[in-house]
């Protein structure tokens, strides 16, 4: 076994949903945002309610592919 003192990964999913309803400023923000990341975590947003909507909305558990890159390993010593 390694010991391992920090593991930093960067996890990415892609989830597809269909057959939705969302109010018209969530639609509005979504369309804006459309190729551009959404900050659901950080609270400084562009996108405030589309934000909201997505993290109310998508859940790990939806995902239909995901992939992990790691980003720093550091070894006990």
């Amino acid at each position: 076994m390694k010991k391992i003192e920090d593991l930093w990964v960067k996890v990415s999913y892609e989830v597809r949903l269909g057959d939705l309803e969302m109010p018209q400023e969530v639609f509005s923000e979504i369309i804006e945002a459309n190729g551009r990341d959404i900050d659901t975590m950080g609270g400084l947003d562009k996108y405030p309610k589309a934000s909201e909507w997505l993290s109310e909305n998508i859940e790990e558990a939806d995902c239909m592919e995901w992939k992990a890159e790691v980003i720093e390993l550091r070894e006990a010593e």
